[in-house]
Parts: structure tokens; C-alpha cells; sequence
């Protein structure tokens, strides 16, 4: 996703905590989440649920959904016990806040106290706890009764909830459930490839991020059909007319940009990589007499309590600054073999990622709680080497050089991520490139005691020398010509390995 990012101020009790993460075994665990279900379908709530159905007072309320995106810093003990009871009470502490801070609708906590049972009903059988596709994020969906005097203070709200006691963050979103679908419209045989409404009547939109430079917008959406959350971009396709037709769409050789945007998307949906976002669809529809492009990728962000980063920028920032060196250099190991997989993976599939960079490589969790990060936005720079490239030609070395290049970049980027615009970070890249590694390590030093808060306290770039002249080497293009000799040097090199151990 591309985004403008905001570095945040990082509490001094928070800047060197570190998050414990269990290795979690998903059987036992989704185990654990059956039992912990059943144990409030108990017949005394179910009853309860039915005598208030079965009521006359039933029909002063509404249903809204309430979707639950839960941060947890996890502990060695097993959280998911607590998870139910703690969606029910994030939701009753949300609707209380609205209603008493936000709202004239009552002027004390005791006056809604009173009134509270005739407000709203949550029942636990309406309440489903699980996991979000790929990643270890929790999330819920709970189906409540709101009454309709006060059902509008509610619809299509986002509220947080944060318990500091346990460290825990629910990040809610109210919706009316009733939400009228488009109607389908009779469509021509040729134009039947052509979706109408299809983003509407399908998905839920949480959130949504636009790029006015791109003419691109970003949702972040749930899906009741399968009951997840992705992410769906649409692009606008300035370029194509609207009697297009299928032959033109699929067996067009044009240059026009916006058919290679079609052309990335029909090949990306082929690409399954761990280390790759996937993207599950695409499509394309009218709507208001233009042309949109819609591809829906999987939901990747790091679900951290201290900041539930999206991409390897905010990640490094407020994660790995305040790590040791040991803990941290065994990190960005494992981070570059990752990015080196996916690019490796890529490059066998003929696909060239043409904007590589912390803000387009995702970070998430696996479900055994390890890192995992997910090479995105790979800017429209789709070729195949076998139809353009014949023979090892110029443009083919200079894309693996390239790489080479950018890993250089990451790889000081993730020693220690400076705040501030591209701009710096492009700066002291610059210099390291041409300054002695000895002026520039003191010279990156002076910068980070000026400039970067949340460090570790006995940082020194001079810890990370060898990780720096790995990063100079690939820099300057001197010593490797492929990426599997990047992967193999850090795996096997005793002089690097010794600071990974």
C-alpha cells in the first residue's frame, strides 16, 4: 500500500520493551478458541437470547455487525481464553463512550447505567473469534442488538478500545447489516467479462487510503461471504475505452500502461509465494462512466501492540531501533533471506519487482509467531525476460543490479531507520558510498544521537561494521553478481556470521 507515513512518539517505559511471542501450534489453538465458544453457550444465555426474540421488546432494536480487529502483546500464557468476555466488554465500554462523551444522549454514567439494558443486547452465540487469512492477527465479528432511538449514533463508527493493564488494543467498526446491494443489471453478451457492482454487494469497506498522484485508492474491507479481510485497490484506467471488448483485453500487445496494469494483475494472480502478497482476484468495472480496476490482495500488517505496523518502514522503526545487537542482527538476517527468496522466486517467474523499498515490503507474523515478510507493490513493471530480453542482454543485468543495489539500501535502513522523508534516508546513503566506512559510521552516529529517540541505548553503527561493508559491497556492485550469493554469504560467511549468533 502506498501511503504517507507518520512516526509517532514513542513512550520511554515502551521504546525497549520486548514482545515474548509463544510458539503457537494453530490445531491447539483454534482448539482452545472451540472450547472456550462452547463453554458460554450455556442453555441459561441461550434462553435469554430467545425470550428477547420472542418479546415484544424486540422490535425497538436493529442489529448492527461489529467487526473487531484485537492487539495483543502475548505473554507465555495463553490468551485466547479471555478473548470472548473481552470482545463483549470492549464492545459495551465503546457504546458507553459514545454515548456519554461523545453523545448528549445521557449526561452521567449513572443515568446509563439505568437505561443500559434497554439500550443494546449482546449474546455470545452471536460472537465469532479466528484468525485473519496469513497472518496471526486475531480478529471478531459479533452481531448486537441496538436500540433504533440510538442505532444512527452507531452506523459505519470506528472506535478503539485499549486496556493498558493487559495490553490489549480492539480496534472496532459498527455497521448496518441491512446494507442495500446494487441491483444487477442485464449485461450485453460481449461486455458479460465486465463485473457491475461487484465491489459493492461483496465487501464491507473498514478504511480506504487514496493516491491522488495514481489515481489509485486502497481499501481495507471484510468479506462476509468467507468471513475475512483483505485489501482491494482500484485503479482508475484512464486509457481504455468503455466498448472494450475481451479480444482487446486479453490478447492486446499494446504499450499503453494501463493494459500492462491488466497484463500485471492476469500474472500476479498466478504468483504463490510466501514471500509475496498474493492476490486472490481481479476484475474490472464501470461505474459513473469510467473504467476501474480492482485487484483484492491478502490483509498483511504486523499486529503489534505498540504500533500494528503495515510495512518493513514503520516495522524497523519502532521495533527493531530499540533491539539489541545480538537480537537485531539475527533479525535483519533472516529479513534479507526473505526478501532474497521472494525476489529469487520472482525472477524465476520472469517478473521484475521495479520499486523495491521498506514501504513496499509488508510484515507480518506467522502463525508459530515468527516473522514474516511479504514483497507488495511491485509498480506496474511487469516483463518477461524470454520476449524482451534475449541472451543475457544489458536491461537484464542492469534489473540485477538493481536488486543488488536496493538490498544495500535495506540492509542499512534496517540497522537503524532515521525519521523523515526518503529524502534523508537517500542522503546517507549517498555518503556512506563515498566516505571512508570509519568517517561515515561516525558520522551516521552523530545523526542518530541527534535524531532517532527510540534506539537501543548502547547503539553504535560501529557494531554492525561488517553488516555495513556487506552493505557498501552491494552498493558498489563489487562482489556479487546474483542474489543466491548475497543469500549464501550472510548463511555461510564467518566474518558475517559471527555478529548473527
Amino acid at each position: 500500500m502506498d501511503s504517507e507515513f507518520y512516526i509517532e512518539e514513542v513512550c520511554v517505559e515502551t521504546q525497549n520493551e520486548k514482545l515474548e511471542i509463544p510458539n503457537a501450534d494453530k490445531n491447539k489453538i483454534m482448539h482452545t478458541l472451540v472450547i472456550v465458544f462452547s463453554q458460554y453457550k450455556k442453555e441459561e444465555n441461550l434462553k435469554q437470547k430467545n425470550d428477547f426474540l420472542n418479546s415484544e421488546e424486540y422490535y425497538n432494536f436493529q442489529q448492527l455487525l461489529v467487526i473487531s480487529l484485537i492487539t495483543i502483546n502475548f505473554s507465555n500464557d495463553d490468551p485466547f481464553f479471555r478473548h470472548i468476555t473481552m470482545v463483549v466488554k470492549a464492545i459495551k465500554k465503546a457504546i458507553k463512550k459514545r454515548l456519554i462523551q461523545e453523545t448528549s444522549q445521557f449526561s452521567s454514567k449513572q443515568e446509563y447505567k439505568i437505561q443500559q439494558s434497554s439500550l443494546f443486547r449482546i449474546y455470545y452465540q452471536d460472537i465469532n473469534i479466528g484468525f485473519i487469512t496469513s497472518t496471526q492477527q486475531i480478529k471478531s465479528t459479533a452481531f448486537i442488538f441496538v436500540n433504533k432511538n440510538i442505532f444512527n449514533e452507531f452506523m459505519n463508527k470506528k472506535m478503539s478500545i485499549e486496556q493498558k493493564d493487559q495490553q490489549v488494543r480492539l480496534t472496532l467498526y459498527f455497521f448496518d447489516i441491512n446494507i442495500q446491494k446494487e441491483k444487477q443489471i442485464q449485461q450485453e453478451f460481449k461486455n458479460q467479462f465486465l463485473r457491475i457492482n461487484k465491489f459493492k454487494n461483496e465487501f464491507i469497506v473498514l478504511n480506504e487510503e487514496i493516491d491522488q498522484q495514481k489515481q489509485t485508492t486502497t481499501y481495507h474491507v471484510y468479506k462476509p461471504m468467507d468471513d475475512q479481510i483483505y485489501f482491494v485497490k482500484r485503479i482508475q484506467l484512464l486509457n481504455i475505452p468503455l466498448d472494450i471488448t475481451f479480444q482487446d483485453i486479453f490478447n492486446t500487445k499494446s504499450s499503453n500502461q494501463d493494459f500492462f496494469k491488466i497484463q500485471e494483475a492476469r500474472t500476479l494472480q498466478h504468483v504463490s509465494h510466501p514471500n509475496i502478497i498474493r492476490l486472490y482476484e481481479w476484475w474490472l468495472e464501470i461505474r459513473n462512466y469510467q473504467l476501474f480496476l480492482y485487484t483484492q490482495t491478502e490483509y498483511c500488517i504486523y499486529p503489534g501492540y505498540i504500533s500494528q505496523s503495515k510495512n518493513l518502514l514503520s516495522y524497523s522503526y519502532f521495533y527493531m531501533n530499540p533491539m539489541a545487537q545480538e537480537q537485531k542482527s539475527k533479525l535483519i538476517n533472516e529479513i534479507l533471506c526473505q526478501i532474497i527468496s521472494g525476489l529469487e522466486y520472482l525472477q524465476k517467474k520472469q517478473i521484475v519487482h521495479g520499486d523495491l523499498k521498506p514501504e513496499s515490503i509488508m510484515v507480518t507474523k506467522s502463525i508459530t509467531g515468527d516473522i514474516q515478510v511479504m514483497l507488495a507493490d511491485l509498480n506496474h513493471q511487469y516483463s518477461c525476460y524470454q520476449d524482451l530480453y534475449k541472451n543475457q542482454t544489458k536491461d537484464q543485468i542492469d534489473y540485477k543490479q538493481q536488486c543488488l543495489y536496493a538490498l544495500g539500501v535495506l540492509l542499512m535502513h534496517l540497522i537503524l531507520t532515521f525519521p523523515g522523508e526518503p529524502t534523508l534516508r537517500n542522503n546517507y546513503v549517498t555518503k556512506f558510498q563515498n566516505y571512508d566506512i570509519d568517517d561515515s559510521l561516525s558520522e551516521f552516529d552523530k545523526w542518530a544521537q541527534k535524531s532517532v529517540k527510540n534506539k537501543h541505548k548502547e547503539f553504535s553503527f560501529f557494531l554492525y561494521k561488517n553488516q555495513m561493508e556487506l552493505a557498501k559491497s552491494l552498493l558498489k556492485k563489487q562482489q556479487f553478481h546474483e542474489l543466491h550469493e548475497v543469500r549464501t554469504f550472510i548463511q555461510n560467511n564467518k566474518q558475517f556470521d559471527h555478529l548473527l549468533v
